[in-house]
């Protein structure tokens, strides 16, 4: 299915046809059926993660869906992994945008799980068209700047995402979602002017979408979300990261040393000048060279 002849704001219209349903239909879990904070009935699990799970869950009160992470048993005894996931939901908490995935309340499970609530969006991630679908230049830029404004909402929160990649940004098939895109997944996110968890900047994030001061395991501020969505805008409009490797070690390599193929030398249809520039200038090593803040972004996104 192409996109080519339709606008940006039949994208939400197109991926319904092609999203197949986020739950798993596996054998039963345990949790099915079990009511959290005395108002949310577990009916399936949407995703299974190391740490935990998330659910589709209804409010037997109000009867709204909404989605809950539950973090694993064993892992509420430790401290470390424990306030990580604590850290998430109050990031998410925190953010209140149409293009971020809010969180509503937090709990604990009868078995001392910790949980939080947060909004259910039904639509496949940002990976699963980039896996089956070319992008036009202006749904590129569409769901670029969508992105952006979700991150201004944090970054102006003082939270900064460290793992923006097309598998944390959904594409709501709701058209009346209020974004194009919905962020999600604050997992290892950074709450600014807190204190860290360790005492030491330890690597996290996925290698493809890290920046170069991620990758040296040195401090970060919001421009490292400036060069992972860099990242992203580069793979929507080239159909690639700009870095490959076989082992983590070179794609960590990559991104401290390597420079970017220029987008016009991997696409066959030319790109507006200013979009370019402005993806290539957020892919910069050093992050005093690349745009400081996510209204810088939207700026030139603005005019392509």
């Amino acid at each position: 299915m192409s996109f080519e002849h339709l606008t940006p704001t039949e994208v939400p219209e197109a991926i319904e046809s092609i999203a197949s349903s986020r739950i798993i239909r596996a054998g039963a879990d345990r949790l099915q059926g079990q009511i959290l904070n005395g108002k949310y009935r577990l009916t399936s699990i949407l995703s299974k993660g190391g740490a935990g799970s998330v659910y589709l869950a209804r409010n037997v009160e109000s009867g709204s869906l909404v989605a809950i992470k539950i973090l694993r048993s064993d892992l509420n005894l430790v401290p470390r992994v424990r306030e990580r996931f604590l850290t998430e939901s109050r990031a998410a908490a925190r953010i209140r945008h149409p293009a971020v995935v809010h969180a509503i309340e937090l709990g604990e499970t009868a078995e001392g799980a910790l949980f939080f609530v947060m909004d259910y969006v039904p639509g496949p991630p940002l990976r699963k068209l980039l896996n089956s679908h070319t992008l036009t230049i202006q749904q590129s830029v569409l769901i670029a700047a969508a992105t952006a404004e979700g991150l201004k909402a944090a970054h102006t929160q003082d939270v900064v995402h460290r793992d923006l990649k097309p598998e944390n940004i959904l594409i709501p098939r709701n058209k009346n979602a209020g974004s194009v895109v919905k962020i999600v997944d604050f997992g290892i996110a950074r709450l600014l002017n807190t204190p860290r968890i360790t005492t030491t900047e330890h690597i996290l994030g996925t290698p493809s979408y890290l920046s170069p001061e991620q990758a040296e395991g040195l401090s970060i501020d919001r421009r490292t979300d400036i060069y992972s969505l860099g990242i992203i805008m580069y793979e929507m409009l080239t159909g690639s990261v700009p870095f490959q490797g076989d082992t983590t070690e070179e794609l960590l390599d990559a991104q401290i040393r390597r420079i970017p193929t220029p987008i016009h030398n991997r696409v066959l249809k030319p790109l507006p000048h200013p979009l370019e520039q402005l993806v290539m200038g957020c892919l910069q090593k050093n992050p005093d060279h690349r745009p400081n803040s996510m209204d810088e972004v939207l700026a030139i996104l603005s005019i392509v």
